[in-house]
């Protein structure tokens, strides 16, 4: 069966000796995996650049329903990306959420035509942004809750399903402004209270979702601090 879709690349593995099995989040199919024929042969025509973390591509996939693993038929850009890849900050950022959005996506091998939305718009938002950059990470995944069917719609909502202690009156004030604010929002804190944040953050998805921590993490501290 021949489906057209956008999606959103995760990232990608090597396969064989020319090809590549790329991790998409799909608007048509949800989260999957696709084979990408003799992409990276020196005859290829197209870039494997197109499967960058966070590209957002227009597909014609060959489903076989029997199969875990699908085809790639054709693809193209769908919405060009001027500055995540280029750019440290952003790069690393892209890196560790599309490292832990994998992780919750893995539940979500059907079509999340809401979630998709939110997460392309939110990409382009990302790729545009002058201000607040630092926050960006902090601000997906507090908005990302409720389109997984994670009632985050309240600060409290993290510290009181984990054994964490609720944070100063400070930092409640602050990540409810992430939350309900634009991408964007520009917020002074300290770096032990960004990192108080972010942990408090991936407890919660740990313990409701029971993803592993992510291997980007560190990274990402590093760079940001």
């Amino acid at each position: 069966m021949i489906v057209k879709s956008k999606g959103i690349v995760l990232g990608y593995m090597k396969y064989g000796d020319t090809s590549i099995i790329a991790r998409i989040f799909t608007e048509e199919g949800g989260y999957g995996s696709y084979i990408v024929n003799s992409i990276r042969s020196q005859k290829s025509k197209k870039s494997i650049g197109h499967f960058q973390p966070f590209t957002i591509l227009d597909l014609v996939l060959y489903v076989k329903e029997t199969r875990d693993l699908q085809r790639i038929s054709e693809f193209k850009s769908h919405y060009p990306l001027h500055h995540i890849h280029q750019d440290l900050v952003k790069g690393s950022i892209t890196l560790f959420l599309t490292e832990v959005f994998s992780k919750l996506l893995q539940s979500e091998q059907s079509p999340n035509p809401e979630l998709f939305v939110f997460a392309e718009d939110a990409i382009k938002s990302f790729d545009q942004l002058t201000e607040g950059v630092g926050n960006f990470h902090l601000q997906f995944l507090l908005k990302l809750g409720p389109f997984l069917g994670y009632a985050i719609d309240d600060i409290d909502n993290l510290f009181s399903s984990t054994d964490r202690l609720p944070p100063t009156n400070e930092n409640h004030e602050i990540m409810d402004a992430l939350m309900k604010e634009s991408y964007g929002y520009e917020v002074k804190m300290t770096r032990d209270s960004r990192s108080l944040m972010l942990d408090s953050i991936l407890l919660y998805y740990q313990h409701h979702a029971h993803i592993s921590k992510p291997k980007s993490l560190e990274v990402l501290r590093s760079v940001l601090n």
